[in-house]
Parts: structure tokens; sequence; C-alpha cells
């Protein structure tokens, strides 16, 4: 029975990345919102915090070491976007665009620089909110193929469907940051006590949060799916995570892992491309169709291995 659970790993990971190539490929509408919002950080205006972080650096020591550390900084400090946190870390619209914006452009887009933290923490936390709005939107056209309704859905129903991933999504992601805090906070305390004693022993403790943090992600990995598939609040989704998670770990495993190194493989060989004209629209292309692909699959998996649900979308009909 081991042997043929192992067995049953690998055609299942690669037949959810063949689909969501296919839906992807059959329904190329699906790229609409990744394009739309990597057209916008690339030729839009940007909101530039050079200001902040030089008056950063200048606060700091003048000492050998932190002067190193802050080179990188200011190098990077005028290719800074804060429009780029609408693409949010982890689960947001996938964006070729979102790191740091190209040197070379075939236009030069309008700036701003941001020279106060209270505007900046205040942009920051409306556009994340913003992005996870997107988000819900974005899911919800993915599953619209990957599990079609029933009945077609109005623009109302599309509306009040996002509207209720979104609220949801942003529970999720508040309760992912009370856990992040409950890992480091406690962590952290413990690893400074133990540089008194132990530069080696208070580094490796401090190496222990960034492990666990990994494993939350892991485990909570079909979390949205959930949310959009089988239409269930926060709580119950990173339960229902977990339990599906520990029931295909080694699936699972392999398929982020899938995901992570094409994704990858794709941003480098796109971002070696770029050349700073208009050819880089073609980049944007490519990179929205394989990355919507890749979180397509996400949803195939989950649909594939979890329970039978019924064909009524029932996030539609509880909207």
């Amino acid at each position: 029975m081991q042997k043929q659970e192992r067995t049953a790993v690998t055609p299942g990971v690669w037949n959810a990345i063949i689909t969501g190539f296919d839906l992807t490929a059959k329904h190329l509408w699906l790229l609409l919102l990744p394009v739309l919002l990597d057209l916008f950080f690339w030729l839009g205006p940007r909101l530039h915090f050079q200001t902040l972080i030089e008056e950063m650096v200048a606060a700091l020591p003048q000492e050998t070491d932190l002067l190193e550390f802050a080179a990188p900084l200011l190098e990077v400090a005028p290719r800074t976007n804060v429009f780029t946190v609408l693409s949010v870390p982890f689960i947001g619209v996938p964006t070729l665009m979102a790191t740091l914006s190209p040197e070379t452009l075939p236009v030069a887009p309008s700036s701003t620089d941001i020279d106060s933290w209270g505007v900046w923490i205040a942009l920051f936390l409306g556009l994340m909110v913003l992005g996870l709005f997107l988000t819900a939107v974005f899911y919800v056209m993915i599953s619209s193929v990957v599990a079609p309704p029933a009945a077609g859905r109005s623009f109302g129903a599309w509306l009040a469907v996002s509207g209720k991933v979104f609220q949801r999504l942003l529970l999720l992601t508040l309760f992912f940051i009370a856990v992040s805090l409950a890992i480091y906070i406690p962590i952290s305390l413990v690893g400074a006590l133990a540089f008194v004693f132990s530069a080696p022993l208070g580094t490796f403790i401090l190496l222990v949060a960034p492990f666990v943090l990994i494993w939350v992600l892991i485990y909570l990995s079909v979390a949205p799916q959930i949310i959009v598939l089988d239409n269930q609040p926060p709580l119950q989704a990173v339960r229902g995570s977990v339990l599906f998670v520990r029931h295909n770990l080694l699936a699972i495993l392999l398929l982020l892992l899938s995901i992570i190194l094409v994704g990858t493989i794709v941003d480098w060989l796109l971002v070696v491309a770029e050349n700073g004209t208009w050819f880089t629209f073609v980049n944007i292309l490519g990179h929205a169709f394989v990355s919507t692909a890749l979180v397509t699959a996400l949803f195939v998996f989950y649909r594939d291995r979890s329970a039978p649900r019924a064909p009524a979308d029932s996030a539609t009909g509880s909207a």
C-alpha cells in the first residue's frame, strides 16, 4: 500500500500542472489581472521612498559592518516602488515587476518620493488591502474554470463572491501575521539571551523561526483554495488545509517545489531578457501565462484530491 501511494504521488502532481496550463491556454482572459497589474508597475506612476531609506542609513552608527549593509540599500533606493505592494507576497496576483523597477524604460513615468514614515505606512497598508481584493477577484476567476458553477454568474454575483472571498483572505492574512509574531517574538527573545552565552547557539536559535514559518506556510498552502472552492470561513479553511496537507504531504511538497522551481527559472530568464524596450510586454505576457497556470495547478490539485463537491457554486448561492 505504501508503494502504491508513493507511485501515485508524481502522476497526480504532473497532471495538476498539465491541467493548470491547459485550462489557462483555453481561458486566456485569466491573464487579464496579472498583465494589467504588471503594465501598471512597468509604465505607471512610481511611489519611491528613497528619502526615507537615506535618512535611515544616515542614522546608523558609522561602523564598517553597518555601512556595508547600508550600501545595497542606497543602490536600490531609486528603484523602489510602493505600488508593488498590490502584488501581495505568497498569495497575491503574480507579477514580473513586483520586485524592483527596471532601470531602463521605453517611456519616462512620473514619480513621487515619500518623505514621511506615517504616509509610507498608510500607503503600505492601504495598498496591501487593495491587493488582497485583487487577489480575491483573481482567485474567483480561476475557480470559475476549475470548478464551474452550475449556472453562470452575473456581474453582481461576481462582485458578491469576490467581496466575501476578500474578507476571508484578509482575516486569513491577519491570522498568518499573528502566528508569525507568536513564532518570531519568543524565539528572538530566547536567541538574544542565548547570544550572551554563545554566539553560535544564539544564531542557531534565531534560524529556527524562519524554518518553523516555512512549515506554517506549507500547512496553510491550500487555505485560500478551500476558502474559494469550498466557501469556508478562515479558521475552517486553516483546519482543512492542515488536514489536507497532512494527508498529502509528499505530493504537496513536490507540487510546491515544482511551482517555486518553474516560477524562479521563468522569472530569471525573463529578467535576463529584459532590455528596457517595448519587448518587455512580451515578457509580461509570458510570465502572466506561466504564473497563472501554476496558480491554477494548485487549485486543480486541491479539487482533485479533496472530497467531491456539488457542481453548483456554493459561494455564489450563499452570496
